[in-house]
């Protein structure tokens, strides 16, 4: 992401909200930004997040009640994203 007089940032995009969720759950903060009308969650890339991705697709274990919580909050953050806008999917 590009902000007033400063490089761009690589960043890593997901609409999964089960892999923002965990992403979230293991401590990496994201941003949620409009990609043509779609809306995604926007990590900052590093090697530890690499890491963590590569954990989640492995089917990492993390507790079912602390994960679902945190599945729900980052969907909620795309539909408010979304009525901000009035932006929805009609797929």
């Amino acid at each position: 992401m590009r902000t007033k007089n400063e490089q761009s940032e690589k960043v890593y995009t997901t609409i999964g909200a089960y892999q923002a969720g965990f992403l979230t759950l293991k401590g990496f903060n994201s941003k949620i930004i409009r990609r043509e009308d779609k809306f995604v969650f926007a990590f900052s890339v590093s090697d530890a997040l690499y890491q963590t991705i590569s954990e989640y697709k492995s089917g990492a274990m993390v507790g079912a009640v602390r994960f679902a919580v945190v599945a729900k909050n980052v969907e909620s953050q795309i539909l408010s994203a979304r009525n901000k806008t009035g932006l929805w999917d009609d797929d």
